[in-house]
């Protein structure tokens, strides 16, 4: 299934987006339904335009204005094989995107004096463990998601494409081999933030899908 990532969509639209949104405060009052509408119509033709050039197969777009979804459509197909298209409700693959949207629910959570952003894992999740005992014992949320946590770079992920489930894949960490020296080194590992995620929702004895749920 090719399913066009959100990212994607964004790099497309910035040129179109900023162009008739990016206004002072000031200059805000002054943005109309009808600035909306020009701005929908003229980004409605670039993801036509980039379906026909095959771009992307399928593109989901959605207005907000004034607090208010004011327009969601679908463009293409979310599958090229059954040429299913793409309505205002298809779910779309958020890849890397999640992270900024997972951090934000940490941010949350930290707002709310329960965490920190220096919280060690291993206080708040007692099953989590690390290949070095020490690096067990000191491990925080910050560490995960700098990724600096000593982990291989994309440790776990390959595991996840033979199917492992995301509790297995966690456990299996305290067998993976430091690729550096705790703190020293960036290398950038899905599992380690996602295992941070876990562990802060823990502490509000909620799973993440759950904590997500509640915060956004």
């Amino acid at each position: 299934m090719q399913i066009i990532r959100s990212v994607v969509v964004a790099s497309m639209l910035s040129p179109l987006l900023l162009t008739p949104f990016s206004a002072s405060a000031q200059e805000k009052s002054h943005l109309t339904s009808e600035h909306v509408t020009h701005a929908v119509q003229e980004i409605e033709k670039l993801l036509q335009k980039k379906i026909q050039e095959n771009a992307v197969p399928g593109v989901g777009l959605a207005v907000v204005f004034q607090d208010k979804v004011v327009y969601a459509k679908g463009f293409g197909v979310r599958d090229v094989n059954t040429k299913t298209p793409v309505d205002a409700d298809t779910v779309f693959q958020l890849a890397s995107v999640s992270k900024p949207i997972g951090s934000t629910v940490i941010a949350d959570l930290v707002g709310e004096g329960k965490i920190t952003w220096d919280s060690k894992l291993n206080v708040l999740d007692s099953s989590f463990a690390m290949f070095d005992p020490w690096v067990t014992r000191e491990i925080t949320i910050r560490d995960m998601y700098s990724h600096r946590s000593g982990l291989p770079d994309h440790a776990g992920d390959l595991l996840e494409d033979l199917g492992f489930t995301r509790a297995e894949i966690l456990h299996r960490l305290r067998y993976q081999h430091p690729a550096t020296s705790f703190r020293s080194h960036y290398a950038y590992t899905n599992f380690g933030m996602t295992e941070a995620a876990v562990a802060a929702a823990k502490a509000y004895g909620l799973e993440w899908e759950a904590l997500c749920q509640e915060k956004l």
